[in-house]
């Protein structure tokens, strides 16, 4: 249960990154990125809309 919740959390942020533009982070696919750089630039994109 608990990998099914963490995979539908990971499937969440690329998501959220996907709609802000971001396909890929150091010329990797979002899939193949860490879950902690996921989070660490969903939470700069979102510093960086707020501080417009």
């Amino acid at each position: 249960m608990t990998i099914m919740l963490d995979h539908l959390k990971r499937k969440s942020v690329i998501s959220k990154l996907n709609k802000l533009g971001i396909h890929s982070i150091d010329g990797q696919p979002l899939e193949d990125v860490l879950y902690s750089t996921l989070l660490k630039t969903l939470a700069l994109k979102h510093v960086d809309q707020e501080s417009r």
